[in-house]
């Protein structure tokens, strides 16, 4: 199905583009996030008369991922977790937990911009968590997990 996108998809294309993808990708997820639309000749011609409107809200939308990148990008999270002895967690710390205490410093992060690769942390120590605000835009902060007294 071609599809013509209204914000940049990682991996597919940028604003405009008209790409050509699986019609399941485009009717259960790009079409109703509103990331993309049909390439019709109708969709053609509204987007073009769109266009620069659509280009101020990604420029904005990359603006606002800029400013939060600048507030969290190096900064030590300190996050307590009850643990054993040997230093495991009982529990694991999510990304859930992560953003969790970006939040309460007063930067907006959602759960699913925390990438975790290696699944929950489940020791005491420090670790480097990537943060993707936006597909141009990745913060790295630190997470310091400490035992919780009991």
């Amino acid at each position: 199905m071609k599809i013509i996108l209204l914000e940049r998809v990682a991996n597919l294309g940028g604003l405009g583009d008209i790409v050509e993808v699986k019609s399941g990708y485009a009717r259960n997820f790009l079409v109703p996030q509103g990331k993309a639309r049909r390439a019709t000749a109708e969709n053609l011609k509204a987007f073009e008369l769109r266009r620069a409107e659509y280009e101020l809200n990604q420029a904005d939308i990359l603006g606002n991922a800029q400013a939060r990148h600048a507030r969290i990008d190096g900064v030590v999270f300190t996050i307590k977790a009850k643990s054993g002895v040997d230093g495991k967690l009982f529990g694991s710390v999510t990304s859930m937990d992560i953003a969790e205490a970006i939040v309460a410093t007063g930067v907006e992060v959602k759960r699913s911009e925390i990438a975790m690769p290696h699944g929950p942390l489940k020791t005491i120590g420090e670790f480097e968590i990537d943060v993707l605000l936006h597909h141009d835009v990745h913060s790295k902060v630190k997470v310091n997990v400490v035992s919780a007294a009991a």
